[in-house]
């Protein structure tokens, strides 16, 4: 520890000699005082005498100064006893309120007052082993430490703050003064401290310049231009976005007026700031303003006072968003969702809308509104054969003039494919609709020029009118699809309206594929078998398996009688996966029963494919039924070929015919572009038409086909299968001409397996039938 001073022990050596001078002066008063009295004794029991008079007089005084002495002692004591309980009083203050240490001139801590040891958390001891600057001191603001040494070594107090560290880790900031006690040579020999913990303060004061740091970066980030203005309309306050969405090069503009930096400000927004001044609050969720550099910006703002403590409005504050490029988003959003991206017509969604607003029209005018859905004749083909550029060409061609023929007076949508839509209203009888659209079909049909050459454009339209048919928008839709359903079925090219019997034929449609799908799970569907003859007799013949239903209402039904059942493909497919077991069961029991055939052929449809597994699914059912691919032979049309999963197809007839399924051509001569068909994909087999053989013997036209087509399958290698053979005459002029085999009710019409018994004996037999 260090040495004494009298700014520490020095002050108790004083009280102590005070107190002592209390005891030795009046002890020696009372003395005197005895000597006094015992002289007077002296005198009064002695004669008067001048000396005795004196000596009495001398006792007397002396008396008196003993009494003056002990007066003046006992003040001085009272003097010293006030100030020992002055000096206790300042003694507890300062260790209740203050934290006081004292410091040696090496940095150590000599003594420490009891609240800076309970702020602290150390002990006596602890404390005494803390040396200023040095490690693990805890003390930080060592600048702060170095100027106060500076200072105090000079014999000068130092005043500041410092953070020391408590023993538990937390800091502790002392606001202090340093003050130094030298000794008689001049040099520092101690540091007496006096400090108050300003912890709390400081900390409050670190958390207010964090919120202000915090309040200045939202204000100069926050996503929005925001600017406050006093009553005068002068800035208070604004954010970087305020100067970047009006163009403004200034980096502030607090204290200019509102109307100087924006002189061309409308009196309207001059009302608006009064009102809102006097309480009110406006906004706008999109609005135009010119920028200072003449741009033209989109903003969303809105304005509101605000208010001083006593209530009273100190200003406004106003809020405005640049939403140019969120509005352009937007807009390009609204163009994606809701237009066609080839036509930049309305879509099925925005049409859907549309005619909602315009039944409601119709519906104040009382006007007739007629919905028409639009459909291009034989666009897959044109798609498939010319390519899919010509194909957006003709789409393009047919939304410019459709928008041409009827202007603002209709409502023009595609609704995707080839398929567009029209509202047309403003009409009160069904015959000024008819005539518009008579004009419309009559301007489509005109000739176009697409993939180099003109080509006419065949379309066919269904139409419904509101309220005469429906109501809904729903209903009327699916009643314009009716109507254009009925119109490609009669031969394409017409205008169909819709007719309460349309509902009812689809309303039987859909109940007989129900009917068909519970059918399936019943056995109601089987198949017949029809021979195929080989033009050599030496041959057995093939068979091609035809679908029947057994209804247990209508009876023994052909595909003729359900075929609206195939349109739907969920229906289509599960009945082809149906005929596939039926068929491979028998080519199995055929075979078991060691009867002699060629093969079994099967058609197949677009549903078949749909899936992408067809050729995957034969090749497992042949496994399973232990069929060789050689005994079978899928028949296909030209449509399958068509449309979107063309690529699907070809694969799958690929895999087949490697395989060594045979692949036929069904319908040969009828179709669009079978010849385009026989070199893409692996056709093995072209089955000529009935309508050619039916008439040839009469027709040299039909005739000349079916030969070019024999000779064509020739040239190319491909077997050949007439169809519709009904007559001997036609069966030897087809052998004449090198057809490879014949099928026809002349040999036998289609019978169920367990009947062609006696034909397949006949066969065995005689080696050819001439007639069933």
């Amino acid at each position: 520890m260090c040495t004494q001073t009298r700014s520490g022990y020095w002050p108790q050596i004083d009280v102590l000699i005070a107190r002592v001078r209390g005891w030795i002066v009046p002890g020696l008063i009372v003395v005197l005082a005895a000597l006094a009295v015992f002289n007077l004794a002296v005198l009064i029991a002695a004669d008067f005498h001048p000396s005795v008079f004196a000596i009495s007089l001398l006792c007397m005084l002396t008396v008196f100064v003993a009494a003056v002495s002990v007066a003046f002692a006992k003040d001085e004591t009272s003097r010293a006893d006030h100030f020992e309980r002055e000096a206790s009083s300042y003694r507890h203050m300062l260790d209740e309120h203050f934290l006081v240490s004292k410091i040696d001139a090496s940095g150590r801590f000599c003594e420490a007052n009891q609240n800076l040891l309970n702020r602290t958390g150390y002990s006596s001891d602890e404390f005494a082993r803390r040396v200023v600057d040095g490690g693990g001191s805890g003390l930080c603001n060592l600048d702060h430490l170095s100027d106060m040494w500076a200072t105090v070594r000079l014999g000068k107090t130092w005043s500041g703050e410092y953070c020391d560290e408590g023993k538990d880790g937390q800091p502790l900031w002392v606001k202090a003064i340093f003050v130094p006690w030298r000794n008689a040579r001049g040099e520092l020999e101690c540091l007496s401290t006096i400090g108050v913990d300003v912890t709390e303060q400081r900390s409050a004061e670190q958390e207010l310049k964090r919120a202000h740091a915090r309040l200045e970066a939202f204000i100069k980030h926050v996503p929005a231009a925001v600017a406050m203005f006093d009553t005068e309309m002068r800035y208070v306050a604004h954010t970087d976005h305020w100067l970047h969405d009006y163009g403004l090069k200034e980096k502030s503009l607090v204290g200019r007026s509102h109307y100087d930096v924006f002189p061309e400000i409308p009196q309207c927004w001059k009302d608006k700031h009064r009102r809102i001044l006097a309480g009110a609050t406006e906004s706008c969720e999109e609005e135009r303003f010119q920028r200072a550099d003449g741009s033209e910006n989109i903003l969303r703002w809105e304005v509101r006072p605000w208010y001083l403590p006593d209530q009273s409005v100190g200003g406004l504050i106003m809020l405005t968003e640049e939403i140019t490029e969120r509005k352009k988003m937007q807009d390009d959003l609204w163009k994606l969702v809701k237009l066609d991206s080839l036509t930049g017509l309305p879509n099925r969604l925005l049409f859907g809308e549309t005619l909602r607003d315009a039944i409601g029209t119709a519906d104040a005018n009382g006007d007739l509104l007629a919905v028409t859905l639009i459909d291009i004749d034989n666009f897959k083909e044109i798609n498939d054969t010319l390519g899919h550029e010509a194909g957006d060409e003709l789409l393009k061609i047919v939304a410019r003039r459709l928008e041409d023929m009827l202007g603002s007076t209709a409502n023009i949508a595609r609704l995707g494919g080839d398929e567009f839509a029209v509202l047309i209203g403003g009409h009160r009888e069904i015959d000024e609709i008819e005539v518009t659209l008579a004009r419309v079909k009559r301007f489509l049909t005109e000739p176009v020029k697409i993939a180099g050459a003109m080509r006419f454009c065949s379309t066919s339209f269904g139409v419904t009118v509101y309220p005469r048919d429906a109501q809904e928008p729903g209903d009327l839709l699916k009643n314009a699809d009716l109507a254009l359903y009925r119109a490609k079925s009669v031969g394409r090219g017409h205008i169909g309206q819709f007719t309460p019997d349309l509902r009812a034929a689809i309303n039987r449609r859909v109940e007989m594929q129900e009917a068909a799908l519970e059918a399936l799970t019943r056995g109601e569907f089987v198949l017949f078998f029809q021979p195929i003859m080989p033009a050599d007799p030496s041959d057995p013949p093939s068979f091609e398996a035809l679908l029947r239903w057994q209804h247990p209402v209508h009876g023994l039904l052909t595909p003729g009688f359900f075929e609206e059942v195939l349109d739907e493909p969920r229906v289509a497919a599960a009945i082809g996966v149906r005929v596939i077991d039926l068929a491979l069961e028998q080519v199995a029991a055929w075979q078991e029963e060691g009867v002699a055939f060629g093969r079994v052929a099967v058609n197949v449809t677009s549903a078949d494919f749909a899936f992408r597994c067809f050729a995957s699914h034969l090749k497992s059912r042949l496994d399973h039924y232990n069929v060789a691919p050689e005994r079978i032979c899928i028949e296909v049309t030209e449509h399958v070929f068509l449309g979107s999963g063309t690529q699907h197809v070809s694969d799958a007839l690929q895999r087949l015919a490697e395989l060594g399924v045979e692949i036929a051509l069904d319908d040969f001569g009828t179709g669009y572009a079978s010849l385009s068909h026989i070199k893409a994909y692996p056709i093995g087999r072209l089955k000529i038409d009935r309508s050619f053989v039916t008439d040839m013997e009469e027709n040299k036209d039909s005739l000349s086909i079916v030969q070019a087509i024999v000779q064509l399958a020739r040239s190319l290698g491909l077997s050949t299968t007439a169809e519709g053979v009904e007559k001997e005459e036609q069966a030897i002029l087809l052998r004449s001409m090198g057809c490879a085999s014949l099928q026809g009710y002349h040999f036998s019409r289609p019978k169920p397996a367990a009947e062609l018994g006696p034909f397949l004996k006949k066969t065995a037999e005689h080696g050819s039938v001439t007639a069933a």
